[in-house]
């Protein structure tokens, strides 16, 4: 375990605030675990603005794909008891997408091989998310209701049957695009457990590390605590409630209600707590100090590069992306990115970080080489700061690294 020179932590709170709040984000809470404790904390700003009320302890935020390295994790446990295998094909699972095939130009044709499950928790499989608008295919998405699996207003079985109407992208393990395909792997959990996607998180995951607050829907007696979500409006340089200003690919419901069909992509609530009680958790697993969650081999296994030929995000994408440069050296894990050369791009990882983020500006990652779990929460949509922001606490934290 590392030991840092906590004085130096004030430059990461002189930074953000310099840099960052409030222009970027309204405020922001932030933490470090160390073997499975908090050893540092820091909150900034507002969570609403207008009355000057911070956020607390025990907030409830929206972290979109943040959801994805927990449904990933616990489609590992069901490869560590052999009830699935990486190399399966998904239509073992999903007899329904037999005869899927991926689209080149106006051509359909036959998939070289079919989408396996390691392909869905690489975004290796072909598909898309329709918001992505790159393409005819993401077009079809949107055409079919099926923008993006957290706000579809079709049940599980209608998405899946849509889906087999779509051709995909490419053939499996030919790009990487990112896509709802954490999502499958939520509907393939169902099938396989016989429970629903929160019924299988909560017996398996939450329970077990003592998350009392991550959940697809909110429970009545916590709605005061959930987060307001807001978008900057960049032309009268305030920021704007989300319902104010709605996101037309982004829908930010209330959570009262079940939804039609859990996101496993994209649907969990969460507080600062319980998310580091999961980080750290697959962190102890990483270095063999407990398995609680998962073993150690396959949180070693998840934390490897499992992209096609070991490349990276920023080279094996089918379509440009958006802060390439923040991409390179990073390779893709069974359900998060993966530092693979820290010399490349702007990321500012250290080799063997692992984690992923969320669409309201959310954050989650684990050092490796330093041995820490991180996790950034605020509530912004659409802020392209965000990859500029992870780059620069990442800096300034192992700056404060003391090397013994």
């Amino acid at each position: 375990m590392s030991k840092f020179d906590w004085d130096k932590f004030n430059q990461i709170e002189k930074n953000l605030e310099e840099l960052f709040i409030p222009k970027y984000f309204p405020g922001y809470t932030l933490s470090i675990y160390q073997n499975g404790k908090e050893s540092y904390y820091s909150q900034k700003g507002y969570d609403d603005i207008l009355n000057k009320i911070e956020y607390s302890r025990d907030s409830i935020f929206r972290i979109y794909s943040m959801t994805k390295p927990i449904v990933s994790t616990a489609m590992m446990q069901l490869i560590e008891s052999n009830k699935i295998s990486l190399d399966d094909n998904v239509d073992s699972y999903i007899p329904e997408w037999k005869d899927l095939k991926y689209s080149k130009g106006l051509n359909l044709i036959k998939l070289n091989r079919q989408i396996k499950i390691k392909d869905l928790l690489t975004h290796t499989s072909g598909l898309t998310y329709g918001f992505q608008g790159q393409s005819r295919i993401d077009k079809k998405y949107k055409e079919r209701n099926i923008n993006a699996i957290v706000d579809s207003k079709l049940k599980t079985q209608e998405i899946i049957n849509e889906l087999s109407k779509i051709p995909l992208e490419f053939s499996p393990g030919d790009y990487y695009n990112y896509s709802i395909s954490i999502d499958i792997l939520g509907f393939i959990i169902e099938r396989v457990s016989n429970f629903s996607l929160q019924e299988y998180l909560d017996i398996n995951v939450f329970k077990r590390l003592g998350m009392k607050d991550t959940a697809f829907t909110l429970d009545q007696s916590k709605k005061d605590r959930i987060t307001n979500c807001y978008r900057w409006n960049d032309n009268n340089k305030l920021y704007e409630l989300h319902n104010e200003r709605p996101d037309p690919n982004i829908t930010v419901n209330s959570y009262l209600e079940e939804p039609n069909s859990f996101s496993g992509g994209a649907g969990l609530l969460s507080t600062m707590k319980d998310y580091q009680l999961f980080g750290s958790a697959i962190l102890d697993a990483k270095k063999g100090r407990d398995d609680t969650l998962i073993k150690k081999s396959t949180a070693e296994l998840m934390m490897q590069n499992h992209l096609p030929h070991n490349r990276y995000i920023s080279d094996l994408s089918m379509y440009p992306l958006k802060g390439e440069e923040y991409y390179k050296g990073i390779g893709f894990g069974l359900g998060g990115s993966i530092c693979c050369d820290e010399n490349l791009g702007l990321s500012n990882s250290k080799n063997g970080d692992f984690g992923w983020g969320g669409a309201a500006s959310t954050s989650f990652y684990i050092s490796n080489e330093y041995d820490y779990s991180f996790v950034f929460l605020t509530q912004v949509l659409e802020s392209e700061e965000t990859r500029k922001l992870n780059s620069s606490i990442k800096k300034l934290i192992n700056d404060c690294v003391i090397n013994v």
